[in-house]
């Protein structure tokens, strides 16, 4: 347990300009488990995303609005033509000190790292998750994906202060992309020095720096004295001196842990005893947790059941249908949830959260357990095998309450025993994007606020030209030429309604083709200790601490 790390007492502070404070650990726990790697182009996870974002910088990130602000760069062009993109660096960023330099000192970032790091992005040999954010994007990033080249023609350096970027169209989600993991900067000398652990030694230049990885137990960071960013008031950051993160799975020890004080954050409340903690009527803590913080906000998340659409039994578009059509949405999120998500996934993939997108234009696929049988009845008229069918997951504890409600469902209507097949949550990615899984149970929070971060899980241009590749993130290995060509019209359209428009006819054939059963969009819903101070909460929920201070 996370007692061990440090005692529940209230956190020591210093003083500092404007009444915020200095000092403190902040402990927070991660229910999915740890992540497979700390290395950007490694991470494939929002938990490997939150963590990894205390250690790197990126060139652009966003604010607690969502809206994109300069990080490394403090200022960025975009050409007349939409295709070049001119980053502008800082040069008081320096690395983490780390035994991968000569002296064990940090140096000072220039522009060949970054561009470094993007080519590692494009390069699936050396391990990389993340070329779907340049494949068909940037020029010459497909050439180095298929081994014709280890570097991106389309991304250089121009000088030490300033990098470039080529795209082969207009794009508006790019720059978004570059706000997560992926775009961190890791010291070139620390993947050379630790070789393939680099995920385990990660340099960069962020707010924290990681002394500690416990398999399973926790993580250590701690403050790195040399961040370039200060506050409005001429305070450095971060604020904290440490950050624990632990990784409890059980969501019931999570709160006792909390309660006890041994945590500063609660990320979920467990669904029994949600009903008895909060009022929904007036969204506060009842009783003795009224003094605790509550925070809540509709999420940029949707949870949905993917299936393997390029082989059987789930090619056939008749059987994904009747699944779709067995699952009672309002059941689920009512009663075997307790009313914690936002709202039943009335519509497609995309939660409604967005003021430009009209997601109420897409028609989902509702409860309809007559169409449900008939679906079926076509598509074992077609061959389709449903005698060993089996539904994938991680040890999240609504996941598996989820997938139990679902099993039940589907053997009520369809008259199918589908098996439950539950694995740690690495081992469930690696499985997934291999093409390993005929179904699994998943939730997708956007990587940015276009929607476009949730279609390009269908999109086939991020499909790879080796069937037996890992894909990701379209790991259904679904192919509609046509919705492919709707997302790229959308990403590069030039005004919101046209971006919306296309969008929207895409999102409906996908979900006429159900190569996922959308569930619902997901609330966000955190606990907060009372000396917790400016830790925001918006739908992306994206854990951002180095703003965050302790009010002793």
């Amino acid at each position: 347990m996370v007692a061990c790390v440090q005692t529940p007492d209230p956190p020591q502070t210093r003083p500092l300009h404007g009444g915020r404070r200095a000092g403190g650990t902040m402990r927070l726990n991660m229910l999915r488990g740890q992540p497979a790697s700390l290395d950007p182009i490694r991470v494939n996870s929002k938990v490997g995303d939150d963590i990894a974002l205390q250690v790197f910088d990126r060139l652009v990130t966003f604010d607690a609005s969502m809206t994109l602000r300069g990080e490394l760069a403090h200022r960025w062009d975009v050409s007349n033509d939409g295709r070049f993109l001119t980053f502008y660096l800082r040069t008081d960023v320096r690395f983490h000190d780390d035994p991968c330099f000569p002296d064990g000192k940090g140096r000072r970032l220039v522009a060949r790292d970054v561009m470094l790091n993007l080519h590692r992005c494009c390069r699936p040999a050396e391990g990389s998750v993340a070329a779907w954010a340049f494949v068909d994007r940037v020029v010459g990033a497909r050439d180095v994906v298929e081994g014709r080249s280890r570097d991106v023609s389309g991304i250089v350096a121009i000088n030490d202060s300033t990098v470039q970027i080529e795209l082969l169209r207009p794009d508006n989600t790019f720059l978004g992309a570059l706000a997560n993991a992926l775009g961190g900067v890791l010291a070139p000398e620390a993947w050379q020095h630790y070789g393939t652990a680099v995920g385990r030694h990660p340099v960069g230049t962020g707010p924290f720096m990681l002394r500690a990885w416990k398999d399973d137990v926790h993580m250590v960071m701690e403050r790195n004295p040399s961040y370039w960013q200060k506050d409005s008031l001429g305070n450095r950051l971060p604020y904290l001196d440490s950050i624990v993160v632990t990784f409890i799975t059980n969501d019931n020890q999570q709160l006792t842990a909390f309660e006890q004080g041994y945590l500063d954050e609660c990320s979920s409340i467990p669904i029994e005893a949600f009903p008895l903690m909060v009022d929904t009527t007036t969204w506060t803590l009842r009783g003795r947790y009224g003094r605790f913080q509550l925070q809540h906000s509709p999420a940029w998340c949707t949870w949905f059941v993917d299936m393997h659409t390029a082989r059987p039994p789930f090619d056939n578009v008749h059987l994904r249908r009747a699944f779709a059509y067995a699952v009672d949405r309002h059941r689920l999120v009512r009663y075997v949830l307790a009313g914690m998500p936002w709202s039943v996934a009335h519509h497609g993939i995309v939660p409604d959260v967005l003021p430009w997108y009209e997601a109420s234009r897409v028609t989902g696929i509702g409860f309809d357990p007559a169409r449900a049988k008939a679906e079926l009845a076509l598509a074992i008229r077609d061959g389709a095998d449903c005698s060993s069918i089996s539904l994938a997951l991680y040890s999240e504890p609504r996941l598996r309450r989820t997938a139990e409600a679902l099993q039940g469902m589907w053997r009520d209507v369809l008259g199918i025993d589908v098996t439950l097949k539950q694995m740690n949550f690495a081992t469930f990615l690696e499985q997934s994007e291999g093409g390993h899984l005929m179904m699994w149970a998943t939730r997708w929070y956007g990587d940015y606020p276009d929607p476009e971060t949730f279609l390009g899980l269908y999109n086939g241009d991020l499909l790879p030209s080796d069937p037996h590749a890992p894909s990701y993130p379209n790991s259904t290995r679904y192919r509609n030429s046509t919705v492919t060509a709707l997302i790229r019209q959308g990403v590069s359209a030039r005004s919101s309604h046209d971006r919306s428009t296309a969008y929207g006819v895409a999102e409906q054939r996908i979900v006429d083709e159900a190569p996922s059963v959308m569930l619902f969009y997901d609330r966000h819903v955190r606990l907060l200790q009372p000396w917790v101070r400016n830790y925001h909460l918006d739908p992306m929920s994206r854990i951002i601490l180095k703003n965050v201070w302790f009010h002793s």
